[in-house]
């Protein structure tokens, strides 16, 4: 019998007991964060540096970037720029130099029924969700294709995985990040670079906060089975646990946040 060497090498390291706070640590390595000067990018943008990264706080208004950067210190710097540029996006490669990855959290949505939904809103979800998305696969995914390794990891959103009513052009291109996701977790999962993202549903992030009354917010938690509303810090946290080494062998995929409100059956079943 042909002896090989790979399934020896298989078998040893499949019993071996690794370290497994060392594939958590990031110590050593330099991250973007797009969209990083509030909520969610706020977050993670000290999430990472907590797990011993530094980071490239990226937004588009430099004082929120710089706002996060004074609450981190050292381990972090601001970036001012336009990520739905293609010119802004590759000047940003080219001033960041050797990166071990990207998290890109950003998006909105216009809220408004379908048929009132017009070219402008389409044309404007479509920058705000998705060009961004296809923007940093262009220009960093060629750099960690040719680095060998890293991640880029997205901000989706479960209205791109069911419906989406009153934001459905949101919806609509959070399904295409989805679709971009997979894809490029294929093509640059040979160069050893993955490619993943969160998709969070309901999340209290201050700009929801602000304009979500007391019996409304209470409403929504109820609904959840977890009782339990997503944080900008639970998103976070999905986050770098995708982009560590916990999740090193994960790429293409859209992992679900959202207390399980998805998987929720639509009618209460309790009088049977």
């Amino acid at each position: 019998m042909t002896h090989n060497p790979a399934q020896s090498v298989d078998r040893a390291e499949g019993d071996r007991i690794v370290d497994y706070r060392s594939r958590f640590d990031l110590s050593r390595r330099r991250y973007l964060v797009l969209g990083g000067g509030q909520g969610m990018g706020r977050q993670v943008s000290h999430a990472l540096t907590q797990l011993g990264a530094t980071v490239i706080v990226v937004d588009i208004d430099l004082n929120r970037a710089a706002n996060v950067c004074e609450e981190i210190g050292p381990a972090a710097t601001a970036e001012r720029v336009d990520a739905t540029d293609d010119a802004d996006m590759a000047a940003l490669a080219r001033r960041a130099g050797e990166i071990d990855g990207v998290v890109d959290v950003i998006g909105m949505a216009r809220y408004g029924p379908l048929l009132d939904v017009t070219d402008d809103d389409w044309s404007w979800a479509e920058s705000i969700v998705l060009r961004h998305a296809v923007l940093t696969i262009r220009h960093f995914g060629a750099r960690l294709r040719d680095r060998g390794d890293g991640s880029i990891t997205f901000v989706s959103s479960v209205s791109g995985i069911g419906s989406s009513p009153v934001h459905a052009a949101y919806g609509v291109y959070k399904a295409a990040l989805g679709s971009l996701v997979r894809s490029a977790g294929i093509e640059l999962g040979p160069s050893g670079v993955r490619v993943n993202a969160v998709a969070p549903g309901f999340v209290l992030t201050p700009r929801i906060a602000a304009i979500l009354d007391v019996d409304a917010f209470e409403n929504t938690r109820t609904q959840i089975p977890l009782q339990r509303v997503t944080m900008p810090a639970d998103v976070a946290s999905a986050l770098v646990f995708l982009v560590s080494d916990l999740a090193r062998t994960i790429t293409g995929q859209v992992m679900v946040v959202d207390g399980g409100a998805t998987n929720k059956y639509p009618y209460d079943m309790s009088g049977f």
